[in-house]
């Protein structure tokens, strides 16, 4: 009888840490995921800064060069505050999740 009731016992508490670890490595991985997403989006918009950084670094160079302003300049400067915008959106949604 006491067999019994200790093989029933161990499949309970074993049943039991089966769970508990599978309900923890879920998680795990629902965070990971989550951080994977958010270091992406990162990546994406720090090469959209350095793109505009370059555009506008170009248009500056042809300005200096030809000793006037031009489109590019205009369009240069609209990527670049349009990249910062962005950048700063994100970075107040990540502090936010903080």
């Amino acid at each position: 009888m006491a067999a019994i009731i200790i093989s029933i016992a161990s499949s309970i508490i074993s049943g039991m840490v089966l769970f508990f670890l599978q309900r923890f490595f879920k998680r795990k991985a629902k965070k990971d995921e989550e951080r994977d997403a958010a270091k992406a989006k990162e990546n994406i918009l720090i090469l959209k800064s350095i793109d505009a950084v370059g555009k506008l670094t170009y248009a500056n160079a042809i300005a200096i060069r030809d000793g006037k302003t031009n489109g590019e300049m205009h369009e240069a400067m609209e990527s670049y505050n349009e990249s910062k915008e962005e950048m700063y959106e994100y970075l107040l949604e990540q502090n936010s999740h903080k």
